[in-house]
């Protein structure tokens, strides 16, 4: 690569790290409820910083983005589904709270197979190399990637819809692979009970060591091993619990509107903690 393309690529990245930092979501999402990892689950609750993206990953979110659209429109205008990517009402994806918004999900879309009946399906889209993709044609989602599966299975709880088109896209060659997912009910109730575990405040790690392969994937990872101090909000003090009004109550009995001077930063517990 001469100096000049390379200052090229350089300067891509360079955009990229300039971008403002994204804040990091206070609520556990579908995306994350399949983790083994309680605390996972409550730095999420409690919006502690994600480690930020490199460039590279960013790129391969944003390309993962664009990949949802096209397959949106390959089964709208080439399979003749009707599908619903967007809500009508806010313009926005589809999306289901619980609790106040402390546990939230979003949906790719919501999908019609006239097949004669009027019952909607989740529609659930996921990118990925040639390998995976090898493995979800093979053995299906649920052996394939049980994170991936649980997400299917929590979207269709809080929609209160039985079934997933799920469909996955190969991009190496473009190929496509797809399954209707029927819920799960056992499966969501072993969720559930992690969920629940994390709103009555307890966090212990799947892991032993930073160095464990669950955890370099993780992008609470930084703030798990190496909490930063962080400015004193009540959401982040080990005396707070989430409400179902969307707010935080206090275990103390103050008012969790206002830091007091019994404030303490949440830290997670060890594994067997």
């Amino acid at each position: 690569m001469s100096d000049l393309a390379a200052k090229i690529i350089a300067d891509i990245d360079t955009g990229y790290d300039r971008e403002p930092k994204d804040v990091a979501r206070d609520y556990i999402g579908a995306s994350m409820a399949g983790t083994d990892c309680i605390a996972e689950l409550q730095l999420s609750l409690r919006g502690f910083p994600s480690v930020t993206p490199d460039p590279r990953l960013k790129r391969i979110f944003f390309a993962g983005h664009r990949i949802e659209d096209w397959v949106v429109y390959d089964l709208k205008k080439r399979a003749d589904l009707r599908v619903w990517e967007k809500d009508d009402t806010t313009g926005r994806q589809h999306r289901r709270e619980w609790l106040g918004g402390h546990i939230v999900c979003h949906a790719d879309g919501l999908v019609n197979f006239e097949d004669g009946s009027d019952d909607l399906a989740i529609l659930e889209i996921k990118s990925m190399n040639d390998a995976r993709f090898k493995q979800f044609e093979k053995h299906g989602i649920k052996s394939a990637n049980r994170k991936y599966y649980r997400q299917a299975t929590m979207m269709m709880a809080m929609f209160a819809i039985s079934r997933t088109l799920f469909v996955a896209y190969n991009k190496n060659d473009s190929q496509l692979h797809a399954e209707i997912i029927p819920f799960d009910e056992e499966e969501w109730g072993e969720m559930f009970i992690k969920i629940q575990s994390a709103i009555d405040g307890h966090s212990e790690r799947v892991a032993s060591t930073p160095n464990d392969w669950r955890c370099k994937s993780c992008f609470k990872r930084e703030a798990c091993w190496q909490p930063p101090v962080l400015p004193p909000e009540c959401r982040f003090c080990i005396h707070s619990k989430p409400s179902e009004d969307g707010t935080w109550l206090c275990s103390k009995g103050k008012d969790a509107s206002e830091v007091c001077n019994e404030y303490t930063q949440f830290q997670v517990s060890p594994k067997g903690g």
